[in-house]
């Protein structure tokens, strides 16, 4: 194998089957990736930035460009635990930390050489839902309309303007009953004429509404660097849940091959430019004509439970060869033809299952690519 610098998967989750997945498939040809679960982490050494009025900006250390070629921005967290110092000291360490991590994250646009998946502010910026929608106008894009409020009166007009809408949240929550150990999440459904009933429960939190598409399946894209896998999804129920996640954890969806049109993925191309990203995972809803409608995309996005569902899909090669080469516009043969389904039945999928089974979804060892992130 050609040598490669090393790369760095930052997730602070034990559980996290895509770290260790991806840095199985790397082993496999040869490629030692690291895990941290911060930039902190012993492991990785320290870090200096250094900013000379001569030669400018240039960093050293951990993050050494000679050393390491990809950085995985996954799951990160900064540091919270510092063992050698005095309890009254630790909000200073952290406070410390986290600005001097904040530093480091608006500066990775230094040293072009380096492949961030993806960079740290990008990242941030494109988890806001708006932000997605104003660059998808922008490249041509499809969408539905769109109100984001707690406003009752502007909920209703929308509702009734548009007829059927959806209700989703920013973010997917989960509760769980005290009592009976059965479990809630929010996830996007169809808005009823009782859920609008009450001003002061839609005042006490702003929500995302957005008109129906009335759409023939929904189709899952998963963009890695410059190649995108396009997986029409489909569930077996319809109970007014419009959310496929709703149905990955009861064995209600199923996959396959998916079309994605030349000019719908130039279009796409062109809304991961905008929002700076080399990594995400599309939603887009396609109605009765077969048009796409563009939802969200997740810049930290989950995809082995796509090629669980659809193994004709090297979605863990791909991340794989972009995380060995660095570069967005790799190639599939720098990774052996590892999978999913291989990795599954690997001594090391059965040790990472032995420490982190009891933080995930249905206890099932098969995993199918999710976990609670």
């Amino acid at each position: 194998m050609t040598a490669f610098r090393t790369p760095l998967i930052l997730s602070s989750l034990a559980h996290d089957i895509h770290a260790s997945a991806a840095r199985w498939a790397l082993r496999a040809s040869g490629l030692d990736a690291l895990w941290a679960g911060s930039l902190a982490e012993p492991e990785l050494g320290p870090m200096s930035l250094h900013c000379d009025p001569d030669l400018g900006l240039r960093s050293s250390g951990a993050l050494d460009h000679e050393r390491i070629g990809a950085i995985w921005y996954r799951r990160p967290r900064n540091p919270d635990h510092f063992p050698r110092a005095h309890r009254s000291d630790e909000p200073f360490l952290r406070g410390e930390w986290g600005r001097f991590l904040k530093n480091l994250y608006a500066l990775t646009d230094t040293g072009a050489d380096r492949l961030w998946i993806n960079r740290p502010t990008c990242a941030a910026m494109a988890e806001n839902k708006l932000v997605q929608l104003r660059a998808a106008h922008r490249c041509g894009l499809r969408f539905p309309a769109t109100l984001v409020s707690h406003d009752p009166d502007e909920i209703r007009r929308f509702v009734a303007r548009h007829g059927r809408v959806v209700y989703k949240p920013f973010m997917t929550h989960t509760w769980q009953d005290a009592e009976s150990g059965r479990m809630f999440s929010t996830y996007a459904r169809i808005v009823e004429a009782a859920m609008l009933d009450d001003d002061q429960s839609l005042l006490h939190c702003p929500g995302i509404y957005q008109v129906y598409v009335e759409k023939r399946c929904d189709l899952r894209v998963t963009a890695i660097g410059d190649r995108y896998f396009a997986a029409r999804l489909h569930s077996s129920q319809d109970d007014g849940v419009v959310d496929w996640r709703a149905r990955q954890a009861v064995g209600g969806l199923r996959a396959e091959p998916g079309d994605l049109s030349a000019a719908d993925q130039a279009k796409l191309a062109a809304l991961m430019r905008e929002l700076g990203l080399v990594f995400g995972c599309i939603d887009l809803a396609i109605d009765a004509d077969g048009e796409a409608h563009f939802l969200e995309v997740n810049q930290a996005g989950q995809f082995l439970f796509v090629e669980d569902l659809l193994p004709s899909l090297p979605l863990l090669r791909a991340m794989s060869a972009m995380l060995a080469e660095g570069r967005p516009d790799y190639s599939l043969a720098t990774i052996a033809p590892v999978s999913y389904a291989a990795y599954c039945a690997s001594d090391e999928h059965r040790a990472w299952w032995a420490q982190a089974s009891e933080t995930l979804q249905n206890r099932n060892p098969a995993a199918a690519g999710i976990s609670l992130e």
